[in-house]
């Protein structure tokens, strides 16, 4: 007969701790990074350069983002087209993006053929730029540019899946081999996560208590990996990596308070168990995390993993999302297509509008920030990946042409075309990262057009 295990509260976890031997809070050195971008701003240097990524899954269909007006025919072309979009109508499906048409940019036809044909989604090759099936081959583009500019946290990740129920996610996002970033799925546990140390109530309470526990739980997890046989403990390594990700967040967050208080986001959705409102949720803490200074880079994954489907019901869709990409002719699927990527144009509206509000500079948020808004599966439900479609918007401090653009490239396997690869060098570029070369090469085409970043949009 086994006992019940007993809840061990945080006093106990304080105690515990001590008795363990456990030195509870982090060193001012974890600190200087930050402390050396705060002293640059008020220095008068220039502001680091931001990037969201907003993944939406099961395809982002071409023709959803194919400006109304531009001259037939545009999806055979041989040859780079580069237009203004200001004499472009932007098509329903991301109509409510309009108001910063001259801030945007819309690409089609890069291929992504190394990520993998087929299938529901990418996960990591999609970041990555290797293929899904290898598992977390590689760094992904959202940490790679994390790691370039100083910032506490290098990758904020958070996720909005099917179910409110899950707690974390590991789907898009890699620091290296191996080494995924876990996404939060549930925007009140990611507040506390990143804003708790300021707030009054609950949520601080519960910041404290995280503390204490993932103390805990890290302490136990060394303890546990030295008693395991060596064939075991790289596996283990997986999770006590992921704590102390975690912890060391977290006390990083705790020395900057004050600036966390002055861009603490609302509270009203964030425990709502409707889909769209935690959405929205997050979006909110994405913008809230940058604002503060805790990150450069934010990734938002709307699904949570390959296989993963909503059924947007708050949006009158009362298909979910497997089912529509299955029946993409039907005419009810095009309509709940049409209305799934409104809302997430109104998403992407809405991140750009909370960037807007918050000045920086002769500017604002946004001109230092690009949001880029993709697929997890290419161009399609079962994305074959000859041409992996991008929405970008913001700005990126004059490091990059992409105001107020559209470009289409090539057909895949036609002289010119070129690759995500080629798109994550030009952010990496704009950073100062100088490389050359950004995950694996895609066999069937020309070496040279998959090295560097694309001439078009470089500054």
């Amino acid at each position: 007969m086994h006992n019940t295990p007993k809840m061990v509260t945080p006093d106990q976890l304080d105690r515990r701790s001590v008795l363990k031997g456990v030195t509870l809070g982090a060193g001012a050195v974890v600190l200087q990074p930050f402390l050396q971008r705060l002293e640059a701003e008020q220095a008068g240097q220039a502001p680091p350069k931001r990037f969201i990524f907003f993944l939406e899954s099961n395809g982002l269909y071409p023709h959803h983002i194919q400006p109304r007006n531009l001259a037939a025919p545009p999806r055979g072309a041989d040859r780079l087209i580069d237009r203004s979009l200001a004499d472009l109508e932007l098509p329903e499906p991301i109509a409510p993006l309009t108001p910063f048409k001259n801030r945007m940019a819309i690409i089609q036809k890069l291929s992504h053929k190394i990520s993998g044909g087929g299938d529901h989604g990418k996960g990591y090759g999609g970041l990555g730029c290797f293929n899904w099936r290898r598992g977390i081959a590689g760094q992904t583009i959202d940490h790679a540019l994390g790691s370039a500019q100083r910032s506490i946290i290098p990758v904020v990740g958070l996720c909005v899946p099917p179910s409110a129920n899950a707690a974390f996610a590991n789907s898009v996002s890699a620091s290296a081999p191996r080494r995924p970033t876990p996404m939060v799925c549930q925007p009140d546990l990611a507040f506390q996560m990143l804003f708790g140390s300021v707030a009054d109530g609950d949520a601080g309470r519960a910041f404290q208590a995280r503390n204490r526990l993932l103390d805990w739980a890290r302490s136990d997890i060394r303890r546990v990996r030295s008693e395991l046989p060596a064939m075991d403990r790289e596996q283990l390594d997986i999770y006590l990596d992921t704590f102390e990700q975690m912890r060391s967040r977290q006390d990083r967050v705790n020395d900057n308070r004050e600036r966390l208080r002055a861009n603490l986001p609302a509270l009203d959705r964030f425990d709502s168990r409707r889909t769209t409102q935690r959405f929205e949720a997050q979006c909110a803490i994405a913008t809230a995390s940058l604002a503060s200074g805790l990150t450069n880079v934010v990734t938002i994954d709307a699904a949570g993993g390959i296989g993963n489907y909503h059924t947007w019901t708050d949006l009158g869709v009362t298909k979910d999302g497997h089912a529509i990409g299955h029946s993409v002719d039907a005419p009810d699927s095009v309509q709940f297509a049409i209305a799934i990527r409104r809302f997430h144009a109104e998403r992407v509206a809405d991140l750009a509008r909370r960037l807007d509000a918050v000045r920086e500079g002769n500017g604002t948020m946004l001109d230092n920030t690009l949001i880029i808004w993709m697929s997890d599966s290419g161009e399609g439900h079962h994305g074959f990946c000859a041409e992996w479609p991008l929405v970008l918007v913001g700005g990126s401090a004059g490091r990059l042409r992409t105001s107020g653009r559209f470009l289409q490239y090539p057909n895949y396997e036609t002289a010119g075309n070129r690759t995500i690869a080629n798109f994550y060098l030009s952010l990496l570029h704009a950073v100062g990262d100088r490389r050359e070369r950004f995950g694996e090469r895609d066999p069937n085409m020309n070496e040279a057009e998959q090295a560097g970043p694309l001439a078009e949009i470089m500054a």
